[in-house]
């Protein structure tokens, strides 16, 4: 199994109830190729670099994932089709980060 930083950028209307149910499904996709989540950042309402889908504001979140390329792929192509979530990005990791990332350091 790999270890893999995932972030994703949901709407910036996005309810709490909206953000559970798009972990919820992360969740159940790694539970199918026996991953897990190690860790999860939230990093709350930030501005954008750049508009994307007319939003100049999005929602971040961070997840530190356990599992492998079909997991990743899988977990990508949920996210493609989900209307709350605007933008995500996985990065393939060498060894789980002890400290927090610098965007959740910022927040505080």
């Amino acid at each position: 199994m790999n270890i893999y930083e995932h972030t994703y950028i949901a709407l910036p209307d996005a309810r709490k109830k909206d953000i559970e149910n798009i972990e919820n499904k992360i969740q159940d996709i790694l539970q199918k190729y026996s991953g897990k989540i190690h860790k999860v950042e939230d990093w709350g309402l930030r501005n954008l670099a750049y508009p994307i889908k007319k939003n100049n504001k999005g929602y971040y979140r961070n997840l530190y994932l356990e599992g492998n390329n079909s997991t990743i792929k899988e977990i990508e192509n949920y996210e493609k089709f989900d209307n709350k979530i605007i933008k995500f990005l996985s990065i393939k990791l060498n060894k789980l980060p002890k400290e927090d990332s610098e965007m959740l350091k910022e927040k505080r």
